[in-house]
């Protein structure tokens, strides 16, 4: 799973990542990787509003549902949503960006070379 989190210039405030060995699918380690988002997000960025991307669709409308369904992964939409409540002001957004690099680390204020050029192409940085 892999992290990157920008401030509102577009920034890298932190970029992390790890290989997850026990995952039941697809949706599982894009729960996991969205809750430990969150998780580090609590800790390293001031409050203010926060969007959540996700590359799996049925993902982003489970967490949006606001963990009102039964699935195995109950448990992980519930701690979501705990931490989307502690954030406050979250977005839940789709997208199509994906990582299948393999690495285990976290980068403060940087970010994995493999990702600098799509975090480039991806944000237009505000010029003061």
């Amino acid at each position: 799973m892999g992290i990157i989190a920008r401030d509102h210039t577009g920034g890298v405030v932190f970029a992390s990542g790890r290989v997850l060995f026990h995952c039941a699918s697809a949706e599982e380690a894009e729960l996991m990787a969205c809750r430990e988002g969150l998780h580090l997000a609590l800790q390293w960025i001031i409050p203010g509003p926060v969007e959540l991307e996700t590359d799996c669709l049925s993902v982003c409308k489970a967490i949006k549902n606001g963990a009102k369904e039964r699935s195995s992964y109950a448990m992980l939409l519930v701690e979501i949503q705990e931490l989307i409540n502690e954030l406050r002001e979250v977005d839940i957004l789709h997208s199509n960006k994906a990582c299948t690099e393999p690495f285990s680390k976290v980068w403060l204020r940087s970010c994995p070379d493999f990702a600098a050029a799509a975090l480039a192409a991806d944000c237009n940085p505000v010029v003061a």
